[in-house]
């Protein structure tokens, strides 16, 4: 069974203010005599679900053109949690009986929030982030891959983006803005593929579970 866990881009999509706001405009139509239909599409990297490169928090780090595939594509386990506000790690080893054996297991973690609930068209930053000694201790159980079904791992009015450092100094790749209403808790395989830009800081994915 396949869920597609990806938020659909539209003119009305919403992102962090501020940021571009999706445009999708026709440059050619059949209707108005021209041999095709042809689109444009302006829009923030980070708009709607996507991936985040290391470079998006270090001028050092890789685009998502160099994000290895084998991080991208593998085992995931999907977990609810009833949070507001930060995700700790008591948060964390609450849901899991034996959370380092399940990180070995499967080692990307989606964490579906009230978020998923959140329609496409509307902002709420009001959405569960990852407290920073959260993000140290999964980075060092190994995990390979965070989601989440909120714009960022960390709050949004943050500067710091502790989480996202915390994730980048255990080479965490980070997957924003997913849609888990209605994927069941539980391991799947997971493919999450962004657009290859040439050293880009994020990149648009399509990002699908299999069970």
């Amino acid at each position: 069974m396949l869920y597609d866990v990806t938020r659909i881009l539209t003119p009305h999509t919403a992102v962090f203010p501020g940021d571009t706001p999706v445009s999708i405009a026709p440059t050619l139509q059949m209707r108005a005599g021209d041999s095709c239909n042809v689109t444009a599409i302006t829009m923030s990297a980070h708009a709607g679900t996507h991936v985040d490169a290391p470079r998006h928090y270090s001028d050092d780090g890789v685009g998502i053109d160099d994000v290895p595939l084998d991080v991208l594509i593998g085992p995931a386990r999907v977990v609810t949690l009833d949070v507001a506000g930060a995700i700790t790690t008591a948060d964390l080893q609450n849901a899991f009986r034996d959370l380092p054996y399940a990180i070995r297991a499967a080692p990307r973690l989606l964490i579906r929030t009230r978020a998923s609930d959140t329609p496409d068209d509307v902002w709420d930053d009001s959405f569960a982030y990852f407290d920073p000694q959260a993000a140290e201790w999964l980075g060092a159980n190994g995990l390979r891959l965070i989601g989440t079904d909120a714009p960022s791992v960390d709050p949004a009015t943050s500067r710091a983006l502790p989480a996202h450092r915390a994730f980048l100094r255990h080479d965490v790749v980070i997957v924003e803005n997913l849609r888990l209403q209605g994927v069941p808790d539980g391991e799947y395989e997971l493919l999450a593929l962004p657009l290859k830009i040439a050293g880009g800081d994020a990149g648009p994915a399509r990002v699908v579970l299999r069970r």
